[in-house]
């Protein structure tokens, strides 16, 4: 009896590979040589990345661990019982120090199956120190591309703040060393932990795809010079380079959280000509022609300028919104107090391609929502994700602890429920989690190749 070997062409093995998840083709990597050699290649890499972005979007959830800490020296009675809860050091002295940081958080950043949310709202999200922020010595997430989370992390004397980064590939649970350490000057006489966002740098993460270089932009605005700063870091060269101010400040430098919106290889900004604030009523001094999009090119670093849907013909209490639904970038604002409207730039970077994405009434959302003077510059409703099939988009409410899924086609609505627990809970810790803003996928990018070690790691 003849026997026959059955050939799987390199190609068919590659294409097929390609549609599994992260980890499980890593499991193939003990197959052969071969099938090492090919899976680790840069090609097969981007092969991966181009299917896995469209097969099965993530969003990253973020969740809070807050202990709560018993007054040091005393009992449950209050009385004063000389010792730490949590211990002491070598001589027997409190330390001053809690596991938990100078504020006792905690906080984790986990990815999440769009899918997967869309099938289960209600679920327990399980946070093991693989996915703690202060486990890898940051202090927060900047941003993520291409299936890498960059992290930064924060530290101040009397005379410098030094920030840091790490890139991190949950799929692939490697994490690069620190780099890209950069220092701002103060002349503060006092120096506290505690700051506002006051000249402070907002960064955000990046991809130039012409030649797949990751970058990062560090923007502020410099209260001394009353002008804006803004550097950018190649990852790989670790050097940061100054380059021209915007052309118009982004309101972002002065709004708390808020940072610039990778897209396409470039960076966005909403903009408002000649305004510094944009607080309480404000905006009754705002005209619609003032607004615009401010867009840095990471190909030449070079600054474009995009003016808004023409019939965006209100200005809102609150500021409007740009961000990414599927593959387009939208502007999102309130309109008559009652709707919401989003419109999408069906062709990036051509203003005439502007085009009305949904209109959403509040009632439509089951919002019941506060119309008096006071309250209305503090709601705001946030578009984070949009389902593959594009019928359901998951929204933020700032009135609301939970998400919003809201099926515009069948005009559906459905509260999200999220409880969060890490590993290490006990009944003096408080979990919270939330959405935040930032779209994830899983790739096979290796946070070594992107950046080169440094005598800093």
């Amino acid at each position: 009896m003849s026997s026959s070997l059955f050939f799987i062409p390199d190609d068919l093995i590659s294409e097929v590979l390609s549609l599994l998840n992260v980890k499980s083709i890593l499991r193939f990597r003990c197959v052969s040589k071969f099938w090492d050699t090919l899976i680790t290649d840069p090609i097969f890499v981007n092969l991966h990345l181009k299917k896995s972005e469209k097969l099965n979007p993530h969003v990253i959830l973020t969740s809070w661990h807050t202990k709560t800490i018993t007054p040091y020296g005393s009992d449950h009675d209050g009385e004063y019982t000389g010792e730490s809860p949590y211990g002491s050091d070598d001589d027997g002295e409190y330390t001053g120090e809690s596991p938990y940081g100078s504020d006792n958080d905690v906080h984790g950043v986990i990815p999440h199956s769009i899918s997967s949310i869309l099938e289960n709202p209600w679920f327990t999200l399980y946070v093991d120190s693989d996915y703690l922020v202060e486990d890898k010595g940051c202090s927060s997430m900047v941003g993520s591309c291409n299936g890498l989370i960059c992290l930064d992390g924060l530290t101040g004397t009397r005379e410098y703040y030094e920030y840091w980064f790490r890139l991190w590939n949950p799929a692939t649970r490697t994490t690069s060393p620190k780099f890209g350490f950069l220092r701002l000057f103060h002349n503060r006489p006092h120096y506290t932990s505690s700051y506002s966002d006051d000249g402070f740098y907002k960064f955000t993460f990046g991809c130039d795809d012409s030649t797949g270089t990751y970058k990062l932009v560090a923007s502020r605005h410099n209260y001394s010079e009353l002008r804006s700063n803004v550097r950018i870091l190649s990852l790989g060269d670790n050097v940061w380079r100054e380059i021209q101010s915007f052309p118009v400040d982004p309101l972002c430098l002065r709004l708390r959280g808020e940072t610039g919106v990778s897209f396409k290889s470039t960076i966005n900004w909403l903009a408002v000509h000649n305004t510094v604030w944009y607080i309480g009523d404000d905006y009754k001094d705002i005209t619609i022609d003032q607004f615009l999009i401010v867009s840095l090119d990471l190909s030449t670093e070079t600054y474009n300028q995009y003016l808004l849907p023409p019939d965006f013909d209100q200005v809102p209490p609150q500021p409007p919104i740009i961000g990414v639904l599927g593959d387009r970038l939208f502007f999102s604002s309130r309109y008559n107090e009652t709707d919401f409207i989003i419109w999408q730039m069906e062709k990036f970077g051509v203003e005439d391609s502007w085009t009305q994405f949904l209109k959403i009434s509040c009632h439509s959302l089951q919002i019941d929502y506060d119309y008096s003077e006071h309250m209305k510059h503090f709601f705001e409703l946030i578009p984070l994700f949009l389902s593959k099939d594009g019928d359901t988009l998951i929204l933020k409410c700032t009135q609301e602890d939970q998400e919003i899924l809201y099926n515009w086609r069948n005009n559906t609505v459905v509260r999200t429920n999220i409880t969060a627990t890490t590993t290490t809970t006990d009944d003096e810790t408080s979990n919270s989690a939330s959405y935040s803003a930032n779209g994830y996928f899983e790739s096979l990018v290796s946070v070594f190749g992107v950046i080169k070690r440094t005598a800093n790691n």
